[in-house]
């Protein structure tokens, strides 16, 4: 795509965005690989609409390392808080040296995302 284009469809694409018209946003900005404009729309997400997951996308797809660093911290910090403290008081009737791995629920998301960026950084 010449330069000229891509000007144009960006220009199309920050009008959706600043319309609130996100799919749209999103399939210009993709189709350019416009970053500014993935990054805006995984602020927006991860902000605006309090969906770090769907945010993350964004971010990954831009390369903001910053952002993806930022969610994966705090994936690790809310699955620390779900397997350490508040695991317990939901099974406060066992010690913990006796808990079963069965008895921690993890939503398949959550953990599926998580065991993605422990890969990746395993690898990095």
């Amino acid at each position: 795509m010449d330069s000229k284009k891509r000007a144009e469809l960006i220009r199309e694409g920050n009008a959706a965005f600043n319309s609130k018209d996100y799919t749209k946003a999103r399939q210009l900005y993709l189709e350019t690989n416009y970053k500014d404009g993935l990054i805006r729309l995984g602020d927006y997400y991860m902000y605006d609409r309090k969906l770090p997951m769907l945010a993350y996308g964004y971010y990954k797809k831009a390369g903001y390392s910053q952002k993806i660093d930022e969610i994966f911290q705090r994936m690790i910090y809310a699955l620390g808080e779900l397997l350490g403290k508040g695991i317990y008081k939901a099974v406060d009737s066992k010690p913990k040296e006796d808990l079963n791995p069965d008895d921690f629920r993890v939503h398949p998301v959550l953990k599926a995302k998580a065991l993605e960026i422990l890969e990746n950084n395993k690898n990095s």
